[in-house]
């Protein structure tokens, strides 16, 4: 999840614009890419750094192929 005030922190990869959300797709430091649901009133550049916090009550893991 979206959090200015974290110290972790990851890069917008990509990005979609779902009207009241964008589908932000961020590079961890690991080089691992998740997904991210964030209110569309947070309009991050591609390539930008942005705090993140796992939300562990909305959290779906696929295997790694």
């Amino acid at each position: 999840m979206h959090d200015d005030t974290s110290k972790l922190t990851a890069a917008v990869v990509r990005k979609i614009f779902r009207g009241g959300d964008f589908i932000y797709t961020l590079r961890l430091a690991s080089g691992r890419e998740v997904l991210a649901l964030v209110p569309s009133l947070h309009d991050h550049a591609i390539g930008e750094q942005i705090g993140i916090r796992l939300d562990a009550d909305h959290v779906i893991t696929f295997p790694h192929s």
